[in-house]
């Protein structure tokens, strides 16, 4: 009988090369969180303003951070490791010109994908975006990035989920810059009112600055971003916390999340031995904020937490809280208009009663668009 060919008969005589055993790419396990938070978030920052932004998250233990830029030297001074940085294909950076950030995301898209891959894996449930408005690399790659998070997130089989934290220039920043911060937040308005964007933090730098008028330049950055993702965090943190009074859950957090634009608040009560100590400090937080200007009454959504340790919360009469709470409902909600109101009160290990608000669901106020098209200098030309 004739002999049949066998497969390794026919087989091809491959040259011998050296081949590593390893193979080299973007894992989709990334690092977990370096504390407990309710919300898996994906944080990417652009421009130089939102990689300080990002790089503030990494610094308090999130872990699913990376940043993008134009110039490898806006990294500089940045704690979150070279490998979740990535310097997109430009000419030396924007030169607070929107165009050339978006053509530099436009080139390196690819690029930014494998970035997010490697620095956010699959275990995250919303993305946000870190950008300053006024200047090249953020503004101009601050909209693409959005669909570029929504693409990332659908190709894992999860909801869009995408928000953003955008800083607005001081009045002293000049002129252009002002017009790039007033054509994004015209963009941006549009899309947190559909909710296509959410949540949206406006930041106004020019609040930061009049708010702490004596910190140095050195540390005003610094102390900006620290209050601004610290503020974001604590509700992160609590969200996940049982608690033995009222607990403010992760379906609370998230329907505050998903409503669009969000200003949040925090106090340190020195007193709080009259039935009106809590109510005005949580109506202080309304208007003491490092966030832009909003109408609040025009809100959907507000959480009011209170925080004290055990000794404070054991004398703290009920009815002071009460009051408290009744009166923001009485403050926000206006004539025959529903809001939904999430309480939490919690025991804490630092001394002194804390309160912490967060407002969501609200109209950005033409009065903003306008601050920012004054300063701008275009006035009542069309943009």
């Amino acid at each position: 009988m004739e002999n049949i060919p066998t497969l390794f008969d026919s087989a091809i005589d491959l040259p011998d090369i050296e081949i590593s055993a390893k193979s080299e790419g973007y894992s989709f396990i990334a690092e977990p969180d370096a504390k407990n938070v309710a919300i898996k978030f994906g944080i990417i920052g652009s421009g130089q303003a939102g990689s300080r932004l990002a790089d503030s998250y990494y610094q308090i233990g999130y872990r699913r951070v990376c940043a993008i830029n134009t110039t490898a030297q806006d990294f500089l001074g940045l704690t979150l490791p070279v490998k979740f940085q990535k310097v997109l294909e430009s000419q030396g950076g924007a030169g607070k010109d929107p165009s050339k950030g978006w053509e530099a995301l436009k080139n390196s898209q690819e690029e930014v994908l494998n970035l997010m891959r490697h620095s956010f894996g699959e275990d995250i449930e919303r993305i946000m975006i870190c950008v300053g408005a006024g200047g090249g690399s953020g503004t101009g790659s601050a909209i693409p990035l959005i669909k570029l998070a929504k693409y990332y997130l659908s190709n894992l089989g999860k909801p869009e989920k995408v928000g953003m934290i955008v800083t607005l220039p001081k009045r002293t920043e000049g002129g252009k810059v002002q017009a790039n911060a007033f054509r994004l937040l015209t963009d941006l308005k549009e899309l947190a009112a559909s909710k296509a964007v959410s949540p949206l933090i406006i930041v106004d730098n020019e609040s930061i600055h009049q708010m702490f008028p004596s910190i140095t330049a050195k540390n005003f950055w610094n102390t900006a971003n620290k209050n601004i993702v610290g503020l974001f965090d604590v509700f992160n943190v609590l969200a996940c916390q049982k608690s033995q009074y009222v607990t403010f859950d992760r379906e609370d957090y998230r329907t505050l999340l998903d409503s669009g634009p969000i200003i949040f608040g925090a106090t340190k009560l020195e007193t709080y031995s009259k039935d009106t100590d809590i109510s005005d400090g949580l109506r202080t937080n309304l208007k003491r904020t490092l966030l832009a200007e909003a109408d609040i009454t025009t809100a959907t959504h507000l959480a009011a937490i209170l925080c004290a340790p055990d000794n404070i919360l054991g004398l703290l009469p009920q009815a002071h809280i009460d009051l408290a709470f009744t009166t923001l409902e009485r403050i926000l909600s206006g004539a025959n208009r529903n809001i939904m109101i999430h309480q939490g009160i919690y025991e804490a290990k630092r001394i002194g009663l804390y309160l912490y608000t967060m407002v969501g669901g609200f109209s950005i106020p033409e009065d903003r668009l306008n601050i920012m098209k004054v300063r701008a200098g275009l006035f009542d030309e069309t943009i």
